[in-house]
This record gives C-alpha cells, sequence and structure tokens, in this order.
C-alpha cells in the first residue's frame, strides 16, 4: 500500500514561496459531531491552531491597527502578535461580533440615537441622547426635555458603539521607531474545527478466512464563524487537554462567496506531533465557514489478515468480588443474550496493514451488503483491534443455571451453567460463547462440554460448532476455592 505523499506535490510544496508564506492550519480530532451540530463558540468543542504571518504599513510612534475576518469562536487569550522586526506590541484588544440588540443598546448610552415610535397608523421619530435602556428607552431631546419611551419600533445609531465591531476583530497599539512596512507572526487558537477519520472496510471469507479491503478519509467540518482561505492544512490525530471557561464572545456568522477546494491525490504519510500524529496535506486550499470537506487519509489496503466472528457474552461485568459469594441464586438468571458479530484483525504489516489509525468510524460491507458502523478509536500500529458490526439476525442464544454445591468445611462451591445456542441459518456457524466467573478470584473448570480456555483472571470462552437449522449447548461446571484466612457471610 502506498503511505506517502507523492513526490511532486511536495517538491512543489517546498518550493513555492508561495505556500512558504501561507497560513498554517492545524486541526485537532475529537468533539466532530459536536461541532458539526452548532455554531461554534469560545471555548466551545472542537480546537484549531492558526498561524500566518502579515503586515502592517506603520509611521513612527505610536500606531493603531486591527485585523478582521476572525473566527467567531476565536479564544482571545491565545492570541499572540510578534514583531519580526523592531516594531514592539503595546497593547492588543479584540471585540466581538455584532452584539444583541440589547446589548447594543447598552453600549450606545451617551450616545445620540433616534428612536421610531408607532402613534396609531403613523410613527413619530424621537432624537437625543440615550440615558438608559432596559423596559423601554429614555432619551435627552435637544431641548433639554427628558422622554421616556416604553415601547418603540425601530431605533439607528449614527455609528458602532465603542467596543462593538461588525465583525469579530483584534486592535493593537504598535510602537515603531521609524515608518515603512513591518512584518508581524499572529498566531491564536480557536473552538469550532474538527474533523475525524471515515474509513470503509469490505470484507470477504468468514472465520479466519477473512480478508478486508481497507480505506480512510478525514471529514474535515468548519463551525468557527469565519472562512480559512489559502490555508496549509495539518490535521492532528489527538485531543490535548483544554481547561474549561476560557471562552469569550457570541458567535457570528460568515459567508464565503468562492473557496478553493482542499484536495490531495494520496494519503499524506503521518509525522510525530508531540504526543501525538499529524497528517499534512499537500499544497493549499480553503477551509469555507459551514463547510465539512472530505480528504484522502489512508490509501487504500487490500488482503488484510482479519476473523470474522459470532459471540456471545454473559451479562455479568468484571467486577471483582472482595470475598467468596456464596449465595446460591446469585447469577442464576435464566434468559436469552444475543450474538452479535464482530470483526477482528491486528494492525501490523505482516497483516496488511501496521500504520497509526485516526480515531473515527468505520463502515463495514461483506461485498455490497451493509453490515454495520463501529467506533474506532486511536490505534497505534502493532496492536489488536476488535469491532462489533451489530447484533446476528439467525442465531439466538440462552444461559441457564443448572445447579450450585456450597462446602463450607471444604471452603468450595461448584456451580454448573448451561448456555444453549439455535442456528437458523443455512451453513453451520461458530459461535464464541464468553463466559465471566463471579464468585470468587480462584476457580477452575472441572467439567465443559466443549474445551475452555482462560481469557483472563476471570472469564472464559468456548468456541462452540452449532450445526444448521439446530442448536448446541455448552454446558461446564466451575469449582471456587478459598484460603483458611477468607472470610465468607
Amino acid at each position: 500500500m502506498n503511505r506517502s505523499l507523492l513526490a511532486l506535490a511536495i517538491a512543489g510544496a517546498v518550493a513555492s514561496p508561495a505556500l512558504a508564506a501561507a497560513p498554517k492550519l492545524t486541526v485537532y480530532s475529537g468533539d466532530f459531531d459536536a461541532v458539526s451540530r452548532g455554531a461554534g463558540q469560545p471555548g466551545g468543542p472542537g480546537f484549531a491552531l492558526y498561524d500566518t504571518r502579515i503586515e502592517f504599513d506603520l509611521q513612527p510612534g505610536d500606531n493603531r491597527v486591527q485585523r478582521g475576518g476572525l473566527p467567531a469562536a476565536l479564544d482571545a487569550s491565545s492570541v499572540r502578535l510578534q514583531p519580526a522586526g523592531d516594531a514592539t506590541v503595546r497593547g492588543q484588544r479584540f471585540d466581538f461580533a455584532l452584539a444583541d440588540q440589547d446589548e447594543l443598546l447598552r453600549r450606545a448610552i451617551g450616545q445620540q440615537v433616534s428612536v421610531e415610535q408607532a402613534l396609531g397608523p403613523g410613527r413619530e421619530t424621537y432624537t437625543g441622547t440615550l440615558l438608559s435602556a432596559g423596559n423601554g428607552l429614555t432619551l435627552k431631546l435637544a431641548d433639554g426635555r427628558v422622554k421616556v419611551l416604553s415601547n418603540y419600533a425601530s431605533f439607528e445609531l449614527p455609528r458602532l458603539p465603542e467596543g462593538v465591531a461588525s465583525e469579530p476583530t483584534l486592535s493593537w497599539t504598535l510602537a515603531a521607531p521609524r515608518a515603512g512596512k513591518q512584518a508581524f507572526d499572529l498566531s491564536f487558537a480557536t473552538a469550532g474545527l474538527a474533523w475525524r477519520a471515515e474509513y470503509q472496510a469490505t470484507l470477504s471469507g468468514q472465520g479466519q478466512a477473512c480478508r478486508m479491503t481497507l480505506d480512510g478519509a478525514a471529514m474535515v467540518a468548519n463551525r468557527s464563524g469565519t472562512d480559512f482561505d489559502g490555508v496549509a492544512l495539518t490535521l492532528v490525530a489527538g485531543e490535548p487537554n483544554r481547561v474549561s471557561g476560557g471562552g469569550y464572545g457570541v458567535p457570528m456568522a460568515a459567508k464565503s462567496e468562492r473557496a478553493v477546494m482542499m484536495v490531495a491525490d494520496a494519503a499524506p504519510a503521518p509525522q510525530a506531533s508531540g504526543e501525538y500524529h499529524a497528517y499534512r496535506l499537500p499544497g493549499t486550499g480553503d477551509l469555507p465557514q459551514g463547510s465539512v470537506q472530505r480528504l484522502p487519509l489512508v490509501d487504500t489496503a487490500k488482503g488484510i489478515a482479519c476473523e470474522r466472528r459470532y459471540e456471545t457474552r454473559s451479562p455479568m461485568g468484571s467486577w471483582q468480588p472482595p470475598q467468596p459469594i456464596i449465595d446460591a441464586n446469585f447469577n442464576t438468571q435464566a434468559g436469552q443474550q444475543p450474538v452479535v458479530a464482530s470483526l477482528r484483525f491486528a494492525n501490523r504489516k505482516a497483516s496488511g496493514l501496521g500504520i497509526p489509525l485516526p480515531a473515527g468510524r468505520m463502515r463495514l460491507f461483506d461485498g455490497a451488503d451493509f453490515l454495520g458502523e463501529a467506533a474506532l478509536g486511536h490505534t497505534a500500529a502493532d496492536t489488536e483491534v476488535a469491532l462489533e458490526t451489530g447484533t446476528v439476525f439467525d442465531l439466538s442464544a440462552e444461559r441457564r443455571h443448572e445447579d450450585f454445591q456450597l462446602d463450607r468445611a471444604g471452603r468450595q462451591m461448584t456451580e454448573t451453567v448451561v448456555i444453549t445456542v439455535r442456528n437458523a441459518k443455512a451453513g453451520a456457524a461458530t459461535v464464541r460463547v464468553q463466559e465471566v466467573l463471579p464468585r470468587w478470584t480462584d476457580w477452575e473448570i472441572t467439567a465443559s462440554s466443549v474445551p475452555a480456555r482462560k481469557l483472563d483472571a476471570q472469564s472464559v470462552a468456548f468456541d462452540l460448532p452449532v450445526p444448521a437449522g439446530g442448536e448446541a449447548d455448552v454446558r461446564y461446571t466451575v469449582r471456587y476455592r478459598w484460603a483458611p484466612d477468607v472470610r465468607i457471610d
């Protein structure tokens, strides 16, 4: 499988001055569903880092400069403007997007406003200085009178109040020793951007004869409140810790009239990025506000060794008791339990894969037949993967408690359990029956109708062949023992 970037794309990217100066956008995985469903806000779901170089034409002394077109979900505390020359940054302020009507009026107190009030079929306009805004408006008119308007149709401001912008805006006070253009490196963090992996696995064969074809894409969502144009995009598979409550501001929608789609002809090779893996997309492109883009992530790999398995599990969890449980009625509930289909494969080169797999959703098919979906966590190379694909329609299982014997003097107890599996399929099936042995930590299978295999400290498995259109049983007896100093009730 080809897991490297196209050589020509890399060479072109390195040689291009435009790309060297392109803004960098690094989007971290996690929160994809939350970002996709709603508008971004500071401190909200999704996390990305933005880095770019900007220039300002400065005069000697202090200069007031601004930059708009920013995400409404920007974290104002993360903004850094670093001079590349001899200018200095004396102050910085972030003005959020246009506030709602109540906030706009509150900030306009002391300014001249014109207010329309409906009077019968007509309207009356009053112009004066806004004294208060709450349950109505209070104006000081030009002749000194004070007018209280308990209700009004509309109002007009001659200009936006201080601290309110038509779009999220950063303002700086820059001190320059001389006139001329100076470069600055601008960086900030923002919420409202996220990505996740989307995999498709096509299976053939059953049991350990299974073979899998796998490919993967990255779905990148932008709900930050602004477009990111001409950016060099890096996707990081990892979720750094973030402190909640650090956001400020109100979300605002933005619109991109024209966008250059992010493209790639092959999947990027993963590179180390701190404690995570990074995928650098070749070239540059646009991530418009409100968009979800699909980008190559994992090149198609064929012939991956896998195993398809049917499994049914005891309803008991993996809890370990503090002392032997000698109650005869413990864990004796009889009833149906589902048989699920699962897929297992080793993420190793020897199996046909062996690459880091970022977290995401995997869709599984048997040829053209859809089997189900499963969530895949961040998966390093050389690890085992187990995914459940769904409940099997034609297989069912029933568990019943058959016998329990307690020998206090001998400090032991025995229990017999039977699991019946029924197969309505046209062909035979092998079902792995997994049982938890929950009464005590010292146990031994003394008899079983099917060979038992120990899985861990408190569970065993039985591979049960079930004929087509028939049923089969697993019957096992387990003996628990405890030492003289172990207390029992």
